[in-house]
């Protein structure tokens, strides 16, 4: 019924013997899976009964992980037992992280609020900019730094630095996010981790 009821929400592939388990949305986390089999004799009634129970053949573990700068996901088969990494035993097969899902169609109607009234009345110019539907996004961060005079007051001459934020989302299609970046470079040297700007955000900023 799982695989049936309102909307499909696995992907199972038989590969050579090999059985994969996908979800198909962004936002679904394998955390546990357990193939068990039904042995009719699994536990003791008495001295002389026995009544069947399902034995776990394969346990499903999640493994470490790491990502690269582009984000890229290698797994290895190791899991965290208490404080310590160790290698899979025989009966247990790894689970690879899920990764949530960022840019695409549903993260962009989920998290960006854009289905407002301004948007979507009849007479709306802005409908162009409503995310397309199975489309993917390049998110751009720009920050502006300019010197502002006449807006402070605490101490005469004094100037006020005024820092903003401009969060694009680019469809990727076509070139698109080839031509934003090459503009953008033009402008400032580009920092690719975010992180790293967060801890000064005024480093590297031109005016």
């Amino acid at each position: 019924m799982l695989f049936t009821a309102q909307e499909k929400i696995l992907n199972v592939t038989n590969t050579s013997g090999e059985v994969k388990f996908e979800g198909t949305n962004g936002y679904q986390q394998i955390t546990k899976a357990v193939l068990q089999k039904y042995e009719e004799n699994a536990k003791t009634f008495d001295c002389c009964t026995y009544i069947g129970d399902f034995v776990d053949k394969i346990i499903g573990v999640p493994v470490t992980w790491t990502t690269n700068s582009s984000g890229v996901v290698t797994t290895d088969n190791k899991t965290i037992d208490g404080n310590s990494a160790r290698a899979l035993a025989s009966n247990e097969t790894p689970i690879a992280p899920g990764i949530e899902a960022f840019g695409d169609y549903n993260w962009m109607i989920h998290n960006l609020r854009l289905p407002t009234l301004a948007n979507t009345y009849f007479w709306s110019a802005n409908k162009s900019e409503m995310p397309v539907v199975g489309g993917n996004y390049t998110q751009f961060i720009v920050r502006m730094k300019a010197d502002r005079d006449g807006v402070a007051g605490q101490v005469v001459g004094q100037r006020a630095t005024s820092v903003t934020t401009h969060v694009l989302y680019v469809l990727d299609q076509g070139s698109n996010v080839s031509t934003i970046t090459t503009k953008l470079t033009a402008l400032a040297t580009p920092d690719t981790d975010a992180d790293t700007v967060l801890v000064d955000p005024f480093r590297d900023l031109n005016d």
